[in-house]
Parts: C-alpha cells; sequence; structure tokens
C-alpha cells in the first residue's frame, strides 16, 4: 500500500484541528503540521495525534509556508489539508484506490464549503440544499462546491506559487505531470465562521493588493486581487483585476473572471457593459445560471422587465434549489403588484431557506397589501421563531399587535416582551407596551 503523507499549515486551529486529523488518521501515514505561529493549544492538539511538527516563521506568504510543509514529507502521495477540513470514511477507499492504481500524477477532489444560510456562492457555483450521504457536514443546511487540487504524488520541482490562493498547478504543468478529478470529497467548515470569514477578507485583499503591486502584469496576482475584491464587496477594484485578466487572454477567460467582472459592473450599475461579460460566458456555457439570473437582473434595470424575468425564470429552472433566485423574482412580482405570484415564489424561497430573514420580511408586506393583517402576523411569528438573529422589530409589533386585538394577551405580551428586549428603544414597541 503506497503511504500517505497529510501536509498542512496551521495558526491558533484549536477550535477545529482535531475534527481535522481525526477524520484523516486512517488515511494519512504521517502527519506534517507546520504551525506559523500558534499561541493557543494547537501544536499539542496535533502532537497528540502523532504529528511531526515543524515551526515557520510567518512571511505573508502562503505559498512558503505550503512549500515548507512539502520538504517534511516522506510518502508516495501527499494529500494537503487545511484544519477546518475534514475527509469522511465513505471516500477512504477511493482515496485509497486512486493512490494504488494512479491514473494521473495528482488528483482534484470535490471542495465542498458548507454554509448556515443559503444566498452564497463560492466562485461562480450556487449554494443548494445539503442532501448528501456523508456524516460529515450532516448539521449543516447547505453547500457550495469546487475542484481543489489537493492528493498529488512528489516529484523534484513539486512547488507551490502565490501568496494567496496558492496553487500546485503551474509547477506541475512546468513539469509535464496530469491531473485528473476524483469523486471524493473535501468537507470544508471555515465558511460557516462569519467572523473569520470577515478577517480573513480584508487580510487577503491586503495581501492580493500587495502581490499585485509586485508584479501587475501577472494574470494570476489579478485573478487573486479580483476574488478578494469581489469577497470585500469593492467592486471598483474587482472590475479593474477582472479587466487585467481578460486583457491578456480574452477568448479563453476563465468563467469566473468573466462572472466576476459581470457582476462588478452590474453592482457598479453599468449594465451594459455586465451584460456583455455574461454573454461571453453564456456563450462558453449556456446552462450558466448564475450568469442568466444576473444578465437578467441587468435586463430588468435597464427598464426591460418582462425580457429580464423571463431569462431570470431560466435560470431557476437550471438551478431549482436555489433561494436567491426565487427571493428575486419575488421581490420583482411585488415590486409590479403580481401579488400572488410573489408570495408563490417567497413561499417557495423559505422552503429552501426557512432562515431567511428577507422572506418573512416580504411576504408580510404581501399580505398587509393583500389586506391579510392575520397571514402578516403569522408570517411575523415564524421569522421570529426561526431567524432569532435577524429579528426585525416590525415583526414583533406586528405579532404582539394582532395577538392582542385578538384576545391573546398572554401571547401578546409575550411576544411584546420579547421585542422590547431585542429593540428597547423602537418607538412602535414603547407604544404597545403603553397601551397594554
Amino acid at each position: 500500500m503506497p503511504l500517505i503523507s497529510l501536509a498542512m499549515i496551521v495558526k491558533n486551529e484549536e477550535a477545529c484541528l482535531a475534527h481535522c486529523l481525526e477524520s484523516v488518521k486512517p488515511l494519512a501515514d504521517e502527519m506534517i503540521v507546520v504551525d506559523t505561529g500558534s499561541t493557543d493549544s494547537t501544536i499539542e492538539i496535533a502532537e497528540g495525534f502523532g504529528a511531526r511538527i515543524c515551526r515557520f516563521a510567518w512571511c505573508d506568504d502562503f505559498s512558503a509556508a505550503r512549500n515548507e510543509s512539502l520538504k517534511h514529507c516522506r510518502g508516495d502521495w501527499i494529500l494537503i489539508l487545511d484544519a477546518d477540513e475534514a475527509i469522511d470514511p465513505l471516500d477512504y477507499k477511493k482515496i485509497w484506490d486512486a493512490c494504488l492504481n494512479p491514473k494521473a500524477d495528482a488528483f482534484s477532489l470535490i471542495h465542498r464549503h458548507y454554509r448556515s444560510e443559503p444566498n452564497f456562492v463560492t466562485h461562480d457555483s450556487v449554494t443548494v440544499q445539503n442532501r448528501s450521504s456523508y456524516s460529515e457536514g450532516i448539521d449543516h443546511p447547505y453547500y457550495s462546491d469546487n475542484e481543489a487540487l489537493r492528493l498529488v504524488r512528489p516529484f523534484d520541482g513539486l512547488t507551490f506559487s502565490g501568496r494567496i490562493h496558492e496553487q500546485i498547478s503551474p509547477s506541475l504543468y512546468s513539469h509535464g505531470k496530469t491531473f485528473v478529478a476524483l469523486d471524493a470529497v473535501i468537507h470544508h467548515y471555515g465558511k460557516i465562521f462569519s467572523d473569520r470569514q470577515e478577517y480573513k477578507a480584508k487580510y487577503y485583499l491586503m495581501l492580493a493588493l500587495q502581490e499585485v503591486d509586485k508584479d501587475p502584469l501577472c494574470a494570476h496576482t489579478q485573478f487573486n486581487l479580483m476574488q478578494q475584491a469581489l469577497a470585500a464587496r469593492q467592486w471598483e477594484v474587482a472590475h479593474r483585476a477582472a479587466t487585467a485578466c481578460i486583457n491578456r487572454n480574452d477568448e479563453e477567460a476563465e468563467p469566473f473572471v468573466l462572472f466576476g467582472n459581470g457582476l462588478a459592473l452590474k453592482e457598479l450599475g453599468k449594465h451594459e457593459e455586465a451584460i456583455e461579460n455574461f454573454d461571453k460566458l453564456l456563450k462558453l456555457n449556456p446552462k450558466h445560471s448564475l450568469a442568466m439570473a444576473q444578465k437578467g437582473s441587468s435586463i430588468v434595470a435597464l427598464g426591460n422587465v418582462d425580457a429580464g424575468r423571463q431569462l431570470v425564470v431560466q435560470a431557476l429552472e437550471l438551478a431549482p434549489g436555489f433561494a436567491p433566485t426565487y427571493q428575486y423574482l419575488a421581490n420583482l412580482d411585488f415590486s409590479q403588484n403580481n401579488l400572488d405570484s410573489a408570495r408563490r415564489l417567497a413561499s417557495e424561497a423559505l422552503r429552501i431557506a426557512p432562515n431567511e430573514p428577507g422572506m418573512y420580511d416580504l411576504l408580510m408586506k404581501i399580505d398587509i397589501a393583500d389586506n391579510d393583517f392575520e397571514g402578516a402576523a403569522k408570517h411575523a411569528l415564524q421569522g421570529i421563531e426561526n431567524c432569532l438573529d435577524g429579528a426585525k422589530a416590525v415583526w414583533y409589533s406586528v405579532a404582539s399587535a394582532f395577538l392582542l386585538k385578538e384576545g391573546q394577551r398572554e401571547a401578546g405580551r409575550s411576544i411584546l416582551e420579547l421585542g422590547i428586549q431585542a429593540y428597547p428603544e423602537d418607538p412602535e414597541l414603547i407604544r404597545l407596551k403603553r397601551m397594554v
């Protein structure tokens, strides 16, 4: 049986490292953990799993740290993971078989990003409901997939490049190596932690800007900057970086670059230019649902509501599990006073994403516009129950006012008290409390 080395770089990962190492313990014949300056119990946890610890002074360069981890690997194959990732037992045999009977020098695995909310994309992949058979990720309702090159047979010259979003594929290409896709999943939990994502977005954007300043003609550095600018909602920066990538090879622009540029232009209000980018992407991939939906929304913004809506509906048919598309259409129909359609679409969005505050808000507006105050109260109560962190003051006031009016005084007072605790200075809640 070929030996597998686990290669990791870590810093202050005590919250998730044990889960990662436990998940790969049956796979890895050795664990190489490069620590870049942990001050918590990360090193002790790694040592508890028998990992070999290598210390590396952090220098704002992920490739430098990754390359340090490669130096210490002695296995026939190297599995590359982060501390917030894991492998499910269902995929052990697939990985062993790939190493025993290699069809290539490296394998890309499915990189599955778990989410607590449905309204995210990873690169240009939609978030879908979690209905997989894996035990990993079972507690998280949504995920999005892309590919990551993480299983490689070592050779002289194997290196990572790039300060952020480091890549190993350029060294494979330059040495004539091949890689293929492996139907196994790396389960990634890092995107669940919003505080970590906010910090990473700012830090990675800073590194990406520094990288571009150092080498502005490199398409990969511009690509990294575009990614980070999109994550930070820095639309003008994202547009400039995407344009730099496209100008280097317009005919073969990577789909994500075209999508990112179109999205940035749309957010900047440059809808005609956005549509040009989405059209180029749709020429490459006519079933790209996100490009189709975004193109449709730009067409709506330019005043052609019917044509734009039709395109968004087509996008929904291609990706029927993506709640934000239902949400967009529901809001569009509400703005056109198509209340029945808006209600149906909003209800479908809630079926997919029952914790989405925007849909409870919209359903309440639809109910009120339809003079259905009981329905508005019902949706307010559902929102309070399902979106504790996102419940709005108006939900408490609508629900408590209706309950009090219907003579359900105890229930009305209870909801009102919860509202006052959450929004002690809300004038409507204060007014209702004075009346009780």
